[in-house]
């Protein structure tokens, strides 16, 4: 028997008010889509209903995205939020080796951040939070060259 002639089959068994879902519990149940099962799954003869339930919800799991996947409209590149957080980075990255280009990064990570908030962008106040803490390893340098000048 083909698989054309198997479909039609199953198709035919089928009641006249069935769904999508339905046909595709029957194809789990005579084991003609191996999709989303396991080796003990393939290898029995008979599937019950709840195991056909536990392999549709392990695909229907599988194609579901986070919440922090399906929302891509809010992030934009070129966005203040993420200038401010490419500038914060360079900020706190050169905090130690070479504080002149912190110096720089700092101011633009604050007022990159600073626009951001006022955009309400999500997490605008992070390039803020890395230019403050770029900014303590300086500030408490200089304040111990200035006890040495007192």
């Amino acid at each position: 028997m083909s698989i054309k002639q198997q479909a039609h089959e199953i198709v035919d068994q089928l009641p006249d008010d069935a769904n999508w879902n339905d046909l595709i519990k029957s194809l789990y149940r005579n084991q003609k889509i191996t999709l989303g099962m396991t080796d003990l799954e393939l290898t029995q003869n008979q599937l019950s209903e709840a195991e056909i339930s536990t392999i549709m919800a392990r695909i229907e799991s599988s194609s579901t995205m986070p919440d922090d996947m399906r929302d891509t409209k809010s992030y934009n590149p070129g966005n203040e939020a993420t200038l401010g957080m490419v500038a914060g980075i360079i900020a706190i990255f050169f905090a130690f080796v070479f504080p002149p280009i912190t110096w720089i990064a700092a101011p633009i990570a604050v007022i990159a951040g600073a626009m951001g908030v006022k955009h309400h962008q999500p997490k605008a106040w992070v390039p803020i939070l890395m230019a403050i803490v770029s900014m303590a390893p300086i500030m408490i340098m200089l304040s111990e060259h200035m006890d040495y000048f007192k």
